[in-house]
């Protein structure tokens, strides 16, 4: 399944995330390694430290966007967004800044190889 394919490259090199889940009323967010990822089925378990976890049905995702700008404070962001059937973001992984400056380059590059292999936009299931 290429949502799983995805998960799994970006866990190469992630490292430090920020996983949010939002709707137009709420929202939440987790900080957390990327480094365990459970998948059962077409379920991805995201397990934060202190019990923490997100589930997310694989099957129901539809599209994935590979996110780079540039935010208001000109440091780079980057982020996939994994889209809904409504073509609503149901998870949004963001790649934190790293405190280790030699780690932020080697991210950038996974990042853009991830964008260079997949594209902007992936479209994925029916």
């Amino acid at each position: 399944m290429l949502v799983r394919e995805i998960l799994e490259d970006c866990q190469k090199g992630f490292a430090e995330v920020a996983l949010m889940l939002g709707s137009s009323v709420a929202s939440a967010e987790v900080y957390t390694m990327f480094e365990d990822l459970q998948f059962h089925n077409n379920i991805v378990t995201f397990l934060a430290e202190g019990g923490t976890h997100i589930h997310m049905s694989m099957a129901e995702i539809r599209e994935a966007r590979f996110i780079y700008r540039i935010n208001d404070m000109g440091l780079p962001s980057y982020s996939v967004w994994f889209m809904d059937k409504d073509g609503q973001p149901a998870l949004r992984v963001y790649l934190r800044k790293s405190e280790k400056e030699e780690t932020n380059q080697p991210r950038h590059d996974l990042f853009m190889s991830l964008k260079d292999k997949y594209g902007e936009t992936v479209r994925l299931g029916a």
